[in-house]
């Protein structure tokens, strides 16, 4: 019986193409690479090393809890 247009599959729900905790991980983990890339970035430009790649690192991981927490809200 092929679906109607407004057919989401189970659960009345549309199936994403990864699994929810896949893209978690996957935000979460380019979130913390992408602070540290930007903070090692600035590391260079202004002489600091490692201040603005430890800073980075947590400002990528605050961004990055705070788009998972407003995706699955």
């Amino acid at each position: 019986m092929p679906r109607e247009s407004g057919d989401h599959g189970r659960n009345g729900r549309r199936d994403r193409g990864l699994p929810a905790a896949q893209v978690v991980t996957v935000t979460i983990l380019t979130g913390v690479v992408g602070g540290a890339l930007v903070g090692y970035g600035l590391d260079r430009l202004m002489h600091t090393v490692p201040w603005f790649s430890i800073v980075g690192v947590f400002a990528g991981f605050a961004a990055a809890l705070a788009a998972v927490f407003f995706e699955t809200k």
